[in-house]
C-alpha cells in the first residue's frame, strides 16, 4: 500500500508539470487559429485578413518565415479605423518555407489570448481566371477552345473547362491539366455553345483548392433561334392589332377617313353636260361651251367698264 502511494506521488507531479507546460507554450506562441487567412494573389501579392467585430480590439499582426525573426505588418488593411488584414508585397513572398503570423490585441477589457497560424504558401495561390478565350472550327466539325497562359506557368496550371449550349439546362465540366487548349467534337450548327474556364495550381507545384473565378463567357453559333421567333411573333401579334384598331376608326369616323384616304376627284363628271345637253354630240358641246365662255367674258368686261 505504502509503495502504490509513493508511486502515485511520483507520476501525478509529471503529469501535472506537462499539463502546465503545454498551456505556457500556448500562451506564449499562441493558439493555431483560422481566423487568419492568407491568401496568394496570382503570385502577384498577398493578403492575411481577419474578421473584426464590435467591441474587439485593434488587432497587430507579426510575422515570419522558418528561422527569421518576426516582422509586424508593414502595411495594414484598415476598416472604419481598425486592422482587417496585411497587405504583401510579391518580393515578400517564399514559396515551399513555413509562414507563420500572430495576431494579437489588447482592450480596455484586458489582453486577449494571442493567434497564430502556419501556411505553406504555395498551397495558398489563388490565380486569376484565364483571359483571351478564342473559338475555332476545323474542316473535321471540331470546335477548339483556346486561352492566354504564359508558357513558364502551363505546368503548373489545372483547368476546368465548362459549357453548355441553347438547348441545355446544364454546365458539361472537363478537367484537364497542363494545357491551354480544349476541343469539342460534333458540334451541332444548329445550337449556341458558351464556354468558360477557371484555373488552380496544379498538385505538382502545390496542394491548393483555390480555384480562380470563371472566366468571361465566350460564344460560338447563331443566336437563340427560340427568342428570335418569339421576338417576331410578339412584333407580328402588334402590329396585327395596330391595323385593326386603325380600320374601326375609319369606318367609324368619316371625317378620320377623308385626312388619311382622301378622295380622289372624277374628271369623267365634267362631261355629264355633253352627253345629256347634246346627245354625245362633243362637236356641238364643245361649241357651245365656248360661245357660252365668250358671253360671260364679254359681259364681265362691260361690268368694269361702267
Amino acid at each position: 500500500m505504502a509503495s502504490q502511494y509513493s508511486l502515485k506521488r511520483r507520476v501525478l507531479p509529471q503529469s501535472v508539470y506537462w499539463i502546465w507546460l503545454i498551456v505556457l507554450c500556448n500562451v506564449a506562441f499562441g493558439i493555431q487559429s483560422n481566423d487568419v487567412d492568407c491568401i496568394v494573389h496570382n503570385e502577384e501579392f498577398m493578403e492575411c485578413t481577419w474578421n473584426h467585430s464590435e467591441g474587439k480590439p485593434n488587432y497587430t499582426l507579426y510575422h515570419w518565415y522558418s528561422s527569421q525573426p518576426a516582422k509586424e505588418c508593414g502595411n495594414y488593411i484598415q476598416q472604419n479605423g481598425y486592422n482587417v488584414g496585411c497587405n504583401f508585397s510579391k518580393s515578400e513572398i517564399i514559396q515551399f518555407r513555413e509562414f507563420s503570423v500572430y495576431r494579437n490585441g489588447s482592450s480596455d477589457s484586458g489582453n486577449e489570448l494571442p493567434l497564430t497560424r502556419n501556411f505553406q504558401l504555395q498551397d495558398q495561390v489563388k490565380l486569376n481566371p484565364p483571359e483571351d478565350l478564342t473559338l475555332n472550327m476545323t474542316d473535321r466539325n471540331e470546335l477548339i477552345l483556346s486561352w492566354d497562359v504564359a508558357e513558364k506557368s502551363l505546368k503548373c496550371r489545372m483547368n476546368e473547362v465548362r459549357y453548355r449550349s441553347n438547348k441545355d439546362k446544364s454546365w458539361q465540366v472537363n478537367t484537364i491539366n497542363m494545357q491551354r487548349k480544349y476541343s469539342l467534337p460534333s458540334i451541332d450548327q444548329k445550337k449556341t455553345y458558351i464556354f468558360q474556364v477557371r484555373s488552380k495550381i496544379n498538385e505538382f507545384c502545390g496542394t491548393t483548392v483555390l480555384w480562380s473565378e470563371w472566366s468571361s463567357p465566350v460564344q460560338w453559333g447563331v443566336a437563340d433561334t427560340d427568342n428570335v421567333v418569339a421576338f417576331r411573333t410578339i412584333i407580328s401579334t402588334i402590329s396585327l392589332l395596330g391595323l385593326i384598331l386603325l380600320l374601326v376608326a375609319l369606318v367609324k369616323n368619316e371625317r378620320l377617313k377623308v385626312i388619311i384616304i382622301p378622295k380622289i376627284p372624277n374628271p369623267g363628271r365634267s362631261f355629264d353636260p355633253l352627253f345629256n345637253n347634246h346627245n354625245g354630240n362633243f362637236r356641238i358641246g364643245l361649241v357651245s361651251q365656248r360661245m357660252h365662255w365668250k358671253v360671260s367674258n364679254q359681259t364681265t368686261m362691260r361690268t368694269c367698264v361702267s
